[in-house]
């Protein structure tokens, strides 16, 4: 029996039944799709890696602590792993992402499920492995989707499972229980106290310049609100020398050179959707930033910082909105520790998906007067495979928390970024002109940066 953290109590209980806090990673393959029991087999290879998988959530008596994880003794494979055949439509990646993260996940059962869509065009098939984010502590870095990847068509040997689960408590040990770890912590922070162990707590070091909000933003009331139900995905690809080829020609990192580009997408939906004008105006903006964790080794050590950056809107020259952003991103440099954004490049290895969704997670505490998150992780640039099947494009579907009804995260694959776009229908019923938008920013850019040269 695992306590949950107060950090993951809290997205748990933000739910009301009209936002769900959970994650999408977005894996299109090719060649034939699998059966539904080869990827259940898959998984179960790979289980005994993730104990949370096969956890469920249980909540105190009477409310009177934080919920803990117990094992799910009636754990069953076949209501996790759901089967989609292809729908007719323009996007079927797109509307299938969006049918799939619309719908608020079972929360009597393990907090994770996998979505197969078959009959793609090109003999490709889908696979959205979604998990919610009250379970993102327990997974660690050793979350299911870099265990299922293999560097080899081969793949890599099943892993030895021997799991029983642990029978279930009945209500009163759960409070024993509970009352002996309240006095247990109680104890050590006083023992902590009495021997001058406590440290206060360190903050990171900003220059004040990138604190100094100068722009003038969007009306609040114009672009934040409540969050519904429904999400609109979509997805496309940038090949990512197009990307190294604006920021040699005109400077700054490929992270300053993708928010650029979504600046001018943002203007873009902005304009397409909402009576509001955007000449002259900014976007105040999330951008998780991964922290180096020295000392503590091995994977899932990275923390997550954020920088609040003001991204500009309207019809710009391509280099001023990408000096602007350079401007901030420079002076956001002096966090401790921070990891350079242009992480991007040929020798990364599959960084894990934890970063994205701790990167998502950071949204949730954004202020009211943010506007949107944009998160952008590297990946792996050497092909990856799952059941002899080759990966063709990898992206995500983040979360969306109130007041934020928009978000892009971009994730590099193989010589390719993909930008992912994910809005409530309520606000913003199409991304499509979102990712018009981005795209045509990148050509902006790039003709900018080739005139330059």
């Amino acid at each position: 029996m695992d306590r949950m953290s107060m950090m993951d109590a809290s997205f748990l209980f933000s739910e009301d039944g009209r936002s769900h806090n959970d994650v999408g990673m977005v894996l299109v393959f090719e060649g034939p799709a699998p059966s539904r029991q080869e990827i259940m087999q898959a998984i179960a290879d790979r289980l005994a890696l993730v104990p949370r998988f096969r956890q469920r959530l249980r909540h105190m008596p009477f409310g009177l602590g934080l919920p803990v994880w117990v094992d799910d003794v009636s754990f069953e494979m076949e209501c996790h792993v759901k089967v989609h055949p292809r729908q007719a439509a323009d996007n079927p990646v797109g509307q299938a992402v969006s049918r799939i993260m619309s719908t608020p996940m079972d929360m009597t059962i393990p907090l994770w499920q996998v979505h197969l869509v078959t009959g793609l065009a090109d003999d490709r098939w889908l696979l959205v492995v979604r998990m919610h984010h009250a379970m993102v502590d327990g997974v660690n870095s050793t979350e299911i989707v870099r265990l299922l990847l293999s560097p080899s068509p081969e793949g890599e040997p099943p892993v030895h499972d021997n799991w029983r689960p642990r029978r279930d408590v009945p209500d009163h040990i759960l409070l024993q229980r509970l009352q002996r770890d309240a006095w247990a912590d109680a104890v050590k922070a006083w023992t902590s106290f009495m021997s001058g162990t406590v440290q206060a707590p360190s903050f990171p070091e900003i220059d004040p310049a990138a604190l100094v909000q100068v722009g003038v933003p969007l009306p609040p009331n114009a672009i934040n609100g409540p969050v519904e139900v429904g999400r609109h995905y979509g997805l496309t690809t940038i090949p990512l020398a197009k990307i190294r080829e604006i920021r040699n020609g005109l400077g700054g990192t490929v992270n300053d050179v993708v928010l650029a580009a979504c600046g001018y997408g943002y203007s873009k939906a902005i304009a397409a959707h909402l009576p509001v004008e955007v000449e002259g105006r900014v976007m105040r903006t999330m951008v998780p930033v991964s922290l180096h964790s020295s000392g503590q080794g091995g994977e899932g050590s990275n923390e997550i910082g954020a920088m609040v950056l003001e991204i500009p809107l309207g019809g710009m020259p391509a280099v001023d909105r990408l000096s602007r952003i350079h401007e901030q991103t420079s002076a956001y440099k002096s966090l401790k520790k921070a990891m350079p954004a242009n992480a991007i490049n040929p020798g990364s290895s599959l960084m894990s998906p934890m970063t994205l969704m701790m990167g998502s997670r950071m949204a949730a505490t954004a202020p009211t007067f943010v506007n949107t998150v944009i998160t952008n992780v590297p990946g792996p640039q050497n092909p990856l495979y799952l059941l002899g099947r080759k990966m063709h494009r990898l992206g995500a579907c983040i979360a969306l928390w109130a007041p934020l009804r928009m978000a892009v995260s971009v994730m590099s694959y193989n010589g390719d970024a993909t930008i992912n776009a994910v809005t409530d229908e309520g606000s913003f019923p199409t991304v499509t002109p979102l990712l018009d938008g981005i795209t045509e920013g990148f050509d902006d850019l790039l003709a900018a940066a080739r005139a330059a040269s």
